[in-house]
């Protein structure tokens, strides 16, 4: 694929934004910037959206449910029979997320 250079000029803050919303997503602050762009010019009527399609099986609630007990079994079995503590374990991600960004932020 043959690539072209463009130039973006962004005030500070604009650019501090950008900046962490590409963190956000663990992405190149090029190709967050040309996810949007791409996005604008779908909106535009100017580029064709991806069709996205996805499979749709029939399920029974019986079934479903079955599935979800066996998972969480499974789950447990994995962690010795200690249930998930969902507080804790959403603290400990905030924490790690905010000192992958502080890291972003000093680099």
């Amino acid at each position: 694929m043959n690539k072209q250079r463009i130039q973006v000029y962004a005030d500070p803050q604009t650019k501090r934004r950008i900046e962490l919303a590409a963190a956000k997503y663990d992405i190149p602050v090029t190709e967050y910037c040309l996810r949007a762009i791409e996005q604008q010019l779908v909106d535009d009527g100017l580029l064709e959206a991806e069709a996205i399609t996805i499979p749709m099986t029939s399920v029974s609630a019986d079934d479903w449910l079955a599935q979800i007990r066996a998972l969480h079994q499974d789950i447990l079995a994995e962690r010795g029979g200690e249930p998930i503590d969902v507080d804790a374990e959403l603290e400990q991600m905030r924490a790690e997320r905010e000192a992958e960004l502080d890291n972003v932020l000093r680099q």
